[in-house]
């Protein structure tokens, strides 16, 4: 199937802060639980700096005028909805935390690493790492809305994995139009794909625990607390982890043939598991 006739992704249904009934928050049920604090905090603090970054993807963008306009009127709104929707619920729950503090010694060490020169080497690799990170979001928010202890909270989780799965949606198909303009390898792809994996618990995710950990907590031990954070993500993961969902999509992008896929999409699912079972 040429590009030309490639099906388009379905309208996507919006939704606004009016939409989440946060009045009807069951504070009770999460309050006293740090590891959601800390959680909910840290993913506020880096989709509302999705801002920062969209900047930069424009620029590297010059000339794509459909997707510079995609990032600048829809996606940069979401993403910046979702970090809007986490305070809002994280105020609610928490409301002697000091979100505004805590969020502006974050944004002080990430944007030191939020620069244009560390996108992908090529348009199309760029957009292969993106499928990534739109993957590993999908995926907590598909955990959070199976694991929600609040009724509002997996609402609000629905509502931001739909939006996540949906960008993924949108960044593949780039990916696709710049995987044919530059005749990117597989091997290549693989490289990115891999690569950014790795990076997923990198500086926006680290960055974002310390300074939510050191808003309720500033003279803990920072780097133990870390560690059983960690520990703690991978326990909700072992069991409400969407492994096939997250596996089909972040090994898109490869176009494997149907029989490769077929074999390599389970031992993919095997060996995340073990991985989180560590």
């Amino acid at each position: 199937m040429s590009l030309a006739t490639r099906p388009t992704v379905p309208p996507h249904t919006h939704w606004h802060l009016e939409d989440v009934p946060f009045h009807a928050i069951d504070g009770r049920r999460i309050a006293s639980d740090t590891f959601y604090f800390d959680l909910l905090v840290s993913a506020s603090f880096v989709e509302i700096t999705t801002e920062l970054y969209t900047h930069n993807l424009i620029e590297y963008f010059e000339g794509d005028d459909n997707l510079q306009n995609w990032l600048r009127t829809q996606w940069l709104p979401e993403e910046m909805q979702h970090g809007h929707a986490l305070r809002r619920y994280v105020a609610a729950v928490w409301p002697a935390f000091d979100w505004e503090v805590a969020y502006r010694g974050f944004y002080a060490d990430y944007a030191r690493f939020c620069k244009t020169e560390l996108l992908g080497p090529t348009r199309g690799l760029e957009m292969a790492a993106r499928c990534i990170v739109e993957t590993g979001t999908a995926s907590l928010y598909t955990m959070l809305y199976r694991a929600s202890p609040e009724p509002v909270l997996r609402e609000l989780a629905k509502r931001i994995r739909t939006d996540e799965t949906y960008h993924y949606q949108r960044f593949h198909e780039a990916f696709l139009r710049y995987r044919e303009e530059e005749g990117l390898p597989r091997h290549a792809i693989l490289r990115t794909v891999f690569g950014r994996i790795r990076e997923i618990d990198s500086e926006d995710a680290y960055f974002a625990f310390k300074h939510a950990y050191r808003a309720r907590c500033a003279d803990g031990d920072f780097d133990a607390a870390y560690r059983q954070f960690s520990r703690q993500a991978r326990r909700l993961a072992r069991v409400h982890y969407p492994y096939r969902m997250a596996v089909h999509m972040g090994l898109k992008p490869l176009a494997l043939p149907d029989a490769v896929r077929r074999l390599t999409e389970p031992m993919v699912r095997a060996a995340t598991r073990y991985l989180l079972s560590r």
